[in-house]
């Protein structure tokens, strides 16, 4: 008897609490929930029960929907991102729809909701009321500006059937909102919309920004290599991604598309929701994803022009870059009526700088991922000092694919890397790039040294007036005679001299691709003949110099007059290179001018020996002015 007495207060308490709670909430809302015709024709406690689940469906409604708001419409998704406090459902991904089914799942929120707030039997008055859960169902119907949701709950009070279903509806724009976002599904997985813009922004990309993110192009200029390691690039792909969903806008006419490119949207489906507010997000969350998936070809980019025509100083690289990464972006529907956003995420997939053909099985991990995280078993530390015993900070270092870490003050860059045999990058901006074969256990505590690397040198041109003896063949002599000492060879009066020098290591690292042959001329900004250029891409190491002078004062006709064939090294810290080549203007004794077709490129090692002595035994082209 206590027991039941206890059950009875227990149950006339809760029911004076949900409706304490539901007249709260029925006055804080009455604009959007639209009240259910009075129960009629039952016994009163059967009304009062019935009366009291309908008000704890509507608490419920408040509560479920927004979860399922927040949630992409789904209770508990299974593929999701995180947003906020939310995992927001993927409706989408590389092409493939995952859309719920919304009715069910409000329903069943509810229902949910009830079994969390009632038992299944309780003491009412003296009366026992039981529920059902067994039995129990529900019906959504999602209409225009509504929605009805009735609760299918047999309950009895005593022996008497409670009038059957509990019914409320509630006013809800959430019919529009899913019919836009069913529409904007369908639409983004047939034409890959935020593929196409993804990819329509990296070609955007500024190559004046530290961001830039070169996909491809021609890079040109002897000595002027494109490098870029994963941990330059990331930055850009991340901002690229963010400036990607920022811009693209839902019936908006932007201003300034060229030189800030925004995505207009104005319709779906083929249909316009005028009335409809949407915008777009990026989780921040993902951040650290993109990194797992981040993956491009070739890694590290490394483009070095090279000359098109022998001794000719135009070098170009065609470049192509294959870029690989994932990121969701939120697509928030506004419920006016509800005062709520409807949020779902939609996953853009770019693989090899196109539109991704993935699975919807996000977990799966990457390349990068597994060999460079999940695999990662083995230690490397680095430590790169410049070749005074100064430490490198800011250095790239890179063992097979994987991104090792950047040097700090000290020099020093530690990570996990597989236990495997590969070759080891550094990179640094300002010193020369170090290339070399290890086995991961050789990288526990590796000392690097990198030499520096003048941003710009200039390159002096000289020339030696000479006389040729005898003819021995065409544009070969029996001997050379120097005249004169040398002077620009801008300084020779009413003639044109344009010089050719070609510049190739003579021990190349073939681990970086970055030394590589640099040919340069004479010719100014201007496109004029001056005695002195600047040029960038020299490297500390030891060169193969081959040069020739011609002579142009003839626009019909340029006749070559001199060539060598020598070697130069090139210290740390080296600003300047002197180049002195013979002009040969006479021959037989100055009886004559130099005739066609001037002097053949096999008297390379001979004018060179003849430069050689005339320098005092130093080769005619060296990083010092010399006496000659």
């Amino acid at each position: 008897m206590n027991s039941r007495r206890k059950g009875q207060v227990e149950f006339i308490v809760i029911v004076a609490l949900v409706i304490i709670g539901v007249v709260v909430f029925v006055i804080a809302s009455r604009q959007s929930i639209i009240p259910t015709a009075p129960t009629s024709g039952i016994p009163e406690e059967a009304k009062t029960i019935k009366d009291a689940v309908m008000n704890l469906m509507r608490a419920g409604v408040k509560e479920k929907l927004t979860l399922l708001y927040n949630q992409g419409g789904v209770l508990k998704p299974t593929l999701s991102v995180k947003f906020g406090a939310f995992d927001t459902a993927i409706w989408s991904a590389c092409g493939q729809k995952n859309i719920p089914d919304i009715s069910k799942e409000v329903g069943e929120g509810i229902l949910s909701y009830l079994r969390e707030n009632l038992k299944d039997e309780m003491d009412f008055s003296g009366k026992i009321a039981k529920f059902d859960f067994s039995k129990a169902r529900t019906e959504v119907d999602i209409i225009k500006d509504a929605i009805n949701i009735r609760i299918y709950l047999p309950t009895k009070v005593e022996s008497y059937d409670v009038q059957m279903p509990y019914e409320i509806t509630v006013a809800s724009k959430l019919y529009d909102v899913l019919d836009f976002s069913n529409n904007f599904v369908t639409d983004n997985a047939n034409n890959r919309f935020l593929e196409v813009v993804t990819l329509t922004s990296m070609v955007h990309s500024n190559p004046d920004s530290d961001l830039w993110v070169p996909v491809a192009g021609m890079q040109s200029g002897c000595g002027n290599p494109l490098m870029k390691t994963r941990n330059q690039l990331l930055p850009g792909i991340k901002g690229i991604i963010k400036y990607t969903v920022s811009h693209v806008v839902w019936n908006t006419k932007p201003l300034k598309l060229a030189e800030n490119p925004f995505y207009p949207i104005n319709s779906v489906g083929g249909k316009y929701y005028p009335d409809l507010q949407v915008a777009f997000a990026y989780p921040p969350s993902w951040d650290s994803e993109v990194d797992k998936y981040f993956a491009f070809s070739p890694d590290p980019l490394r483009i070095i022009p090279k000359p098109i025509v022998p001794l000719i100083p135009l070098c170009m690289a065609p470049y192509s870059v294959a870029y690989s990464f994932r990121y969701p972006t939120v697509v928030m529907v506004e419920d006016s009526s509800m005062n709520q956003w409807f949020k779902f995420a939609v996953m853009v997939d770019i693989n090899g700088t196109q539109p991704g053909q993935c699975d919807a099985n996000f977990g799966k991990q990457s390349e990068y991922n597994k060999v460079c995280i999940t695999d990662a078993k083995c230690t490397a530390k680095i430590t790169v000092k410049n070749t005074t015993g100064s430490p490198v900070e800011g250095a790239s270092v890179n063992f097979y694919i994987c991104d090792v870490g950047t040097t700090n003050a000290n020099g020093v860059a530690e990570g996990k890397i597989p236990c495997m045999i590969s070759e080891l990058h550094v990179y640094s901006v300002g010193h020369r790039s170090y290339g070399d074969l290890f086995r991961s256990d050789e990288l526990q505590d590796k000392a690097v040294t990198v030499q520096t690397v003048e941003d710009m040198v200039t390159i002096h041109f000289k020339a030696l007036e000479t006389y040729a003896g005898t003819s021995t063949g065409d544009g070969t002599y029996s001997s050379y005679a120097v005249k004169d000492v040398s002077k620009d060879v801008t300084d020779f009066d009413d003639i044109n001299l344009n010089a050719f020098v070609s510049f190739t290591p003579v021990s190349p690292n073939y681990f970086t691709g970055e030394d590589s042959a640099i040919i340069v001329s004479n010719y100014g900004d201007n496109n004029d003949l001056v005695a002195a250029i600047n040029i960038s891409g020299i490297q500390p190491v030891i060169y193969r110099v081959t040069a020739y002078l011609a002579d142009t004062t003839d626009e019909e006709e340029s006749l070559p007059v001199g060539y060598i064939n020598t070697t130069i090294t090139i210290p740390e810290g080296s600003k300047n290179i002197y180049i002195y080549l013979p002009y040969v203007t006479k021959v037989d004794g100055g009886l004559r001018s130099l005739p066609d077709p001037g002097i053949d490129p096999s008297e390379a090692d001979k004018m060179t020996t003849l430069l050689y002595n005339k320098c005092g035994g130093k080769n005619p082209a060296s990083t010092e002015e010399l006496s000659c």
